[in-house]
């Protein structure tokens, strides 16, 4: 048994100001809750524990898991470095199958959440 997760980090051509908004609308446009925000890092989670134990993790989709994402920005010279951390937050200990499931929801949202960043 083992907390699912995923990290990443990469650097964006542009100032932090605008990137810091991109991320703000992409939370909002995939209906995360913002638990706590501040210039360098942003907190939302996503997800219900109570449909998760009503439907069982088997029958839930994954939009429906609890998971919490952390991302911090940091303004360099030339771009603004942005550093993921997505994780399950079901309070369990997660099983091969539900790790799996979590971890192919990670991976789309981070490709989506990058994809959305390179966006005008």
């Amino acid at each position: 048994m083992t907390n699912a997760k995923l990290s990443s980090t990469w650097v964006v051509k542009n100032e932090k100001n605008y990137v810091y908004e991109k991320i703000l609308h992409y939370i909002e446009k995939k209906r995360m809750v913002i638990v706590e925000k501040n210039q360098s890092s942003i907190t939302a989670k996503q997800g219900s524990p109570l449909i998760s134990r009503l439907l069982g993790t088997f029958l839930t989709p994954a939009i429906y898991l609890p998971k919490k994402t952390i991302i911090q920005l940091e303004e360099l010279e030339r771009g603004t470095r942005i550093k993921v951390n997505i994780r399950e937050d079901i309070g369990l200990s997660v099983n091969t199958n539900l790790e799996y499931k979590y971890k192919n929801f990670f991976n789309v949202w981070l490709d989506d959440f990058k994809n959305h960043l390179i966006e005008l």
